[in-house]
């Protein structure tokens, strides 16, 4: 008889098609604005940038809510979020991990305005070194340093793969503990 695995409902990923949705409409917005660059004479660099950061910082806040809702799915409450927010394989002991770094972006996006960012924020951008105060060319901004940290061609898809990893990693990781 052959035998059958048993596997957790939430396990199957119901997420990633609306992240994938959502991902897909942010970066057809920022290609949008890319074809700026070569159609408007005096739109340059500087000009992409300060429209497409508030955008970025929605992708942000999008991988936030699926990291969220994915601890949520495995564990039932984000009680204890931050501890897993710390997983990632091959992880240097000390060192911050990607999702760290994906929710404060996300946090610094929605909260920038409001001066210096919180405590856990702040901690999470300075230990990669993002300036967040007085930030007066967009291009030393949190999101675009961090998207850089990421992604070194500011590709939303691979930042989404980083996080759709990371959520099976946090099944195959259970797994492994309870075996």
């Amino acid at each position: 008889m052959k035998e059958v695995t048993k596997i957790h409902y939430l396990r199957f990923d119901h997420r990633a098609v609306s992240l994938n949705t959502t991902i897909k409409g942010l970066n057809e917005t920022i290609n949008v604005l890319k074809t700026k660059i070569d159609e408007i004479d005096w739109y340059d660099g500087d000009w992409f940038m300060e429209e497409s950061e508030p955008i970025y910082g929605l992708a942000f806040i999008a991988f936030q809510n699926y990291i969220n809702g994915s601890i949520n799915d495995f564990a039932g409450s984000l009680e204890k979020k931050k501890s897993y927010y710390k997983l990632e394989q091959n992880r240097k002991i000390g060192n911050r991990s990607k999702i760290e770094l994906i929710i404060g972006l996300a946090n610094y996006a929605k909260h920038k305005d409001e001066g210096t960012p919180r405590k856990n924020t702040k901690d999470i951008l300075d230990h990669f070194k993002l300036t967040y105060n007085d930030v007066t060319y967009l291009d030393k901004s949190p999101i675009f340093e961090g998207l850089d940290l990421l992604n070194k061609d500011w590709d939303l898809f691979q930042v989404k793969n980083i996080v759709t990893s990371w959520r099976e990693y946090l099944w195959l990781k259970n797994k492994e503990l309870n075996e």
